[in-house]
């Protein structure tokens, strides 16, 4: 990716290594109750134990698509040089190509794919975006999320 004379001074040939790197994988084993837990947090609501045994056993064996964003990625090592210290989310978008249920195996990788400087009124801000994706123990894509993270303002400690 060029880098333009005016974001020379932020983008270094560094951080313009981090893009097309990925982080090593982390596993994580997924449980009954993490789904549980995490259904009910999402939901407001436990499952009507009184009902068909067949709806408790799905709502506590299916987890919801967005359990995945509790599955965290292994920080990239050398750490990314952040030039500020001021970071936002700029959002996510997510794939589900799988249900996650009790007893997957999800592995989790974190990929950079573009870094870029946009001048507003906080000044030079940085764009980073990366997509994670998830895996089942077969190797079977389960989920990928696509994030943009923004950092600005005060300068880092060098």
């Amino acid at each position: 990716m060029p880098v333009s004379e005016v974001d020379s001074d932020i983008v270094t040939a560094e951080m313009l290594d981090f893009v097309g790197r990925s982080t090593p994988p982390v596993t994580y084993v997924v449980r009954t109750r993490d789904i549980l837990e995490f259904n009910a947090a999402i939901s407001g609501e436990l499952p009507d134990v009184t009902g068909d045994a067949r709806d408790v056993a799905v709502w506590q064996d299916e987890a919801l698509g967005t359990i995945v964003r509790s599955f965290l990625s292994a920080p990239f090592d050398p750490p990314f040089p952040e030039p500020f210290v001021d970071i936002l989310d700029g959002g996510s978008e997510y794939e589900f190509h799988k249900p996650i249920r009790a007893g997957d195996e999800i592995e989790v990788v974190r990929k950079m794919l573009d870094i870029f400087v946009k001048r507003g009124r906080l000044g030079p801000m940085l764009f980073k975006v990366t997509e994670v994706e998830y895996t089942d123990g077969d190797g079977s894509l389960v989920a990928k999320q696509r994030s943009t993270s923004i950092s600005y303002g005060r300068e880092t400690a060098a």
